[in-house]
């Protein structure tokens, strides 16, 4: 598929089509690492770091609930060096 360089700003840029875009997993607004490779232009998907907060938020609640062991166990005192 070819496309052109144009101007976009102080830069340049150029129009992927969705096709390409789609074939490869990025969407728009996706993060992107740039550079050149032998002469080549490399563009390569950043993968999306998340949060812990953002992770539990997207997990069931059911994968988050503690059961009764659990819970007896967070609430036993330190018997080692946790704390050090």
């Amino acid at each position: 598929m070819h496309t052109k360089i144009r101007k976009w700003g102080n830069s340049a840029g150029a129009i992927i089509p969705a096709p390409v875009l789609a074939e490869v997993g990025i969407d728009l607004g996706d993060a992107v690492d740039i550079e050149a490779v032998d002469g080549t232009i490399l563009i390569k998907q950043v993968a999306p770091s998340y949060t812990l907060d953002e992770l539990l938020k997207a997990c069931p609640q059911e994968a988050v609930t503690l059961n009764v062991d659990e819970k007896a166990w967070l609430r036993d005192a330190p018997v080692g060096k946790e704390l050090a």
